[in-house]
């Protein structure tokens, strides 16, 4: 008798996670686009092709008087490598919502981008795509308490996103090689 509940609970343990990744993402409710902008150290990912293997990783958004924004993604291939820089550009389809952007910074690619968590002090945030695949955890300081930053994958969880491929991004020298880390 004991195995009827335990098999009602993983189904519909299931069945929620797949709803929760067929339903919209659930941005903020307003990102204040001036507050925003700056330096974002990329704290940890969901790796892909363009971001695999590098270290010291940031976003960095400049608004711009058209209401564009330029976004420079700053790298490195190593802590004993020059700094990279990638140059690409974002903007709002809808400039009444300002937690949904639309991203190109490889061209042709473009993607959506959906602030999914900003903390009261513009220092801490998360984005992700609709699609899910992709999820970055971001801070204004090159490291984040773990606390913090378990509690995002969290929130990550229960908007479907498969938060067990995410990896933290080696900020500092002392991070290269860590459990966790890419």
């Amino acid at each position: 008798m004991k195995r009827i509940p335990m098999t009602l609970l993983v189904v519909a343990g299931m069945a929620t996670a797949s709803c929760a990744a067929d339903a919209p993402l659930q941005a903020v409710d307003h990102v204040d686009l001036p507050r925003y902008m700056g330096t974002w150290y990329v704290i940890g990912n969901i790796p892909n092709f363009a971001e695999r293997g590098k270290v010291a990783t940031a976003d960095e958004y400049r608004l711009k008087p058209d209401g564009t924004i330029d976004n420079l993604y700053h790298y490195r291939k190593g802590f004993d490598k020059p700094e990279k820089i990638w140059h690409g550009k974002a903007w709002l389809p809808d400039p009444k919502d300002t937690a949904r952007w639309k991203v190109q910074l490889l061209w042709p690619f473009r993607s959506d981008y959906t602030i999914l968590a900003l903390d009261p002090d513009y220092r801490v945030t998360m984005v992700g795509l609709p699609s899910r695949k992709l999820l970055w955890i971001m801070s204004k300081d090159r490291t984040l308490d773990d606390a913090s930053y378990q509690r995002l994958l969290e929130q990550a969880r229960a908007q479907g996103f498969p938060v067990e491929q995410m990896r933290k991004v080696p900020q500092r020298p002392e991070d290269a090689g860590k459990p966790g880390f890419q």
